[in-house]
């Protein structure tokens, strides 16, 4: 399983947009992917800062989605962040929700 980590600092006044764009836009279009299984994601409205967490079947499925499928995501909150905000890729170690294991 692998996962992908977006942050960014966003603009304190598209707090509610960024999040009501996440329920209605962004996760309904994660759930059309093959290999996506959840998403998590959260904000400190204080520290102006926003986190994603997305979690794929395997890597392929996630780089087909950071290259054909994310930019469009992106786009649709240019306006919320303050600057680009940044991905990195990892593979999932642990989880107890998945039931994984370090091997």
């Amino acid at each position: 399983m692998y996962a992908r980590l977006v942050t960014g600092h966003f603009k304190p006044e598209k707090f509610d947009f960024a999040t009501k764009t996440l329920e209605k836009e962004v996760i309904p279009m994660l759930k059309k992917q093959h290999g996506f299984r959840d998403e998590i994601s959260f904000f400190n409205k204080g520290m102006k800062e926003g986190y994603a967490i997305s979690f794929w079947d395997d890597k392929s499925d996630l780089e087909k989605y950071q290259r054909e499928v994310y930019p469009k995501m992106r786009d649709k909150m240019a306006d919320v962040w303050e600057t680009q905000p940044v991905a990195h890729e990892f593979e999932v170690a642990n989880s107890t929700w998945y039931k994984i294991h370090a091997a």
